[in-house]
């Protein structure tokens, strides 16, 4: 099983792209044990790890989760679940967002909600691009130790 043993305190927040990591991560991938030291400044990454293409932007009235990860060798990644749409009246998902896969090389510590209203950018949003703050854009971190629901064996 692949997990975070301790939390990171994951946060971004702001006019910037930037991540913080404020404690050490103690991980695990395939039973092995590792660590990671807080990150200050970290760049967001502005691709997918699972396919390394862009991020798809999270247009007006849009959800999406993004699974943030870390491989053996302390390399931070993320990956994108699906984008969906949400009520323009109340803002609620017309359905949830599916989490993405992951690789087996790597553990997930975090992850973030984007949500947009009908006032967020055309374009879309997307991670490491546009600030935590951009117009419209509600994102909302999460630390964990494994994706949640899933099932572990």
């Amino acid at each position: 099983m692949n997990r975070s043993n301790t939390s990171g305190l994951l946060t971004g927040t702001g006019a910037e792209t930037f991540y913080d990591t404020t404690a050490t991560i103690n991980f695990e991938i395939d039973g092995k044990l590792y660590q990671k030291t807080a990150v200050t400044n970290g760049a967001t990454p502005t691709t997918d790890g699972n396919t390394g293409a862009a991020f798809t932007g999270v247009a007006p009235d849009e959800v999406c989760v993004f699974v943030w990860g870390l491989n053996a060798a302390g390399t931070v990644s993320l990956y994108q679940g699906d984008v969906m749409s949400v009520d323009g009246d109340t803002d609620v998902a017309a359905q949830n967002s599916n989490w993405p896969g992951l690789p087996n090389t790597v553990a997930p510590f975090a992850y973030t909600i984007y949500q947009t209203d009908g006032t967020s950018s055309a374009g879309g949003i997307s991670p490491g691009t546009e600030d935590w703050n951009d117009t419209g854009l509600t994102a909302t971190h999460t630390n964990i130790a494994t994706i949640p629901g899933l099932t572990q064996g």
